[in-house]
């Protein structure tokens, strides 16, 4: 990549987080994670970001959710979710609204493939 693309990751387990922000730093995104949506969207107060990937299954706020109120506030934003569930309503109305939808365990090279298109 020729600019540093700077990604959220929100997911309410800390391991997820963890791993895709190492996988994706190596990559050569610069990632901030958040694990709830209200700290997500604190952050995006702070910063601009290119892309988020978020946890469409979260307590509290939601993926779709949390999408939206951040897209409120970065109109731009590239949104991908993750889910670990095989069935959801959620999945279901993300898919309709066009959105991409990862499941749990992600392949990374699949989620870099689709940040690279999405941002260049």
């Amino acid at each position: 990549m020729s600019q540093e693309k700077h990604i959220l990751v929100v997911d309410d387990d800390a391991a997820v987080a963890a791993m895709l922000s190492r996988a994706l730093t190596r990559h050569g995104f610069k990632i901030d994670t958040a694990r709830t949506g209200d700290e997500a969207l604190a952050k995006a107060d702070a910063a601009g970001y290119d892309a988020a990937v978020l946890d469409l299954v979260m307590p509290g706020r939601d993926g779709a959710d949390l999408s939206a109120a951040l897209q409120a506030k970065l109109p731009s934003l590239t949104v991908a979710f993750l889910t670990g569930y095989a069935r959801s309503p959620l999945i279901d109305a993300a898919k309709r609204a066009g959105r991409t939808v990862f499941s749990k365990p992600v392949v990374i090279q699949e989620l870099v493939e689709f940040l690279n298109a999405e941002l260049k």
